[in-house]
């Protein structure tokens, strides 16, 4: 059985320990996160959240809000809890949707349809000279301002992370990889794992090289990477109702939980 919970845990924490100003803080019913070089509620959250009806998370929330507070941030909590969702009034609470998203999972990576690009194109793992341009690269394949975009570009905290992750490898490995076509960088994706799961990120292609076949060959490949390596399960997220959703399962990702989060206004 699916550990949602560790999942979610996976996720955030690979991430938080990128920075070095940052810190955890384990409580009974949630943990919380905060990332000193940022005030935005990427990575300043509270997670974890067991409260399992409206009056147990009340009170939770406000222990989260005093010590977020305390702390100069802005209170911001990670939903997924079905019943938490429908019975509780964020808004009466101060609170207001920053970010809706759905978690996708895929195993027996082994098991595959093989998808063709429509250009030929060549996928190798970053150099360490686009290393230093990656997060860039990785932000030429969101737009601005469009509403089949699920991220308007992206903000100056993932930017940040995604620059760290080419150069520390702390408790999860992370590795890069691009697609080229004619020696230029049209889509990417990034993969951190540490046993038995693995989660992918940055997973981006030039916007105009889009339905193309980019996307599913960039992640045939880590695919096949992972079992090379014995992991045959692999997680993802991203914005409920956005393209991506569509055609990370029709490669055959099957939703694992929706997750709201919710921040302080």
């Amino acid at each position: 059985m699916i550990n949602v919970e560790k999942i979610q845990d996976y996720n955030y924490e690979g991430q938080r320990l990128l920075f070095k100003k940052s810190k955890r803080l384990d409580f009974d019913r949630f943990t919380i996160l905060f990332i000193e070089e940022f005030d935005d509620d990427y990575l300043n959250l509270a997670i974890n959240i067991k409260a399992k009806n409206e009056k147990e998370f009340s009170e939770d929330f406000i222990k989260i809000k005093k010590i977020m507070n305390e702390n100069k941030r802005k209170a911001s909590v990670f939903i997924n809890n079905n019943v938490l969702l429908n019975t509780v009034d964020f808004k009466a609470k101060g609170l207001e949707v920053s970010d809706n998203s759905v978690w996708l999972i895929k195993d027996n990576l082994k098991n595959v349809i093989r998808y063709e690009s429509k250009i030929p194109i060549n996928i190798s793992i970053i150099s360490k000279k686009e290393e230093k341009e990656y997060s860039k690269i990785v932000g030429n394949g969101f737009l601005r301002n469009n509403k089949e975009d699920p991220y308007d570009g992206l903000s100056e905290s993932v930017i940040e992370a995604i620059n760290r992750s080419c150069y520390i490898n702390n408790k999860f490995i992370t590795e890069h990889y691009v697609a080229k076509y004619q020696e230029r960088i049209i889509g990417t994706i990034t993969i951190m794992y540490e046993k038995e799961i693995a989660y992918i990120y940055n997973v981006t292609t030039d916007i105009n090289y889009r339905k193309m076949g980019i996307c599913k060959n960039l992640m045939l490949y880590v695919f096949k990477r992972l079992t090379e390596i014995g992991i045959d399960k692999v997680v993802l997220q991203t914005e409920t109702g956005f393209y991506p959703e569509k055609i990370y399962k029709n490669m055959g990702f099957k939703e694992l939980f929706k997750g709201v989060k919710y921040t302080e206004k």
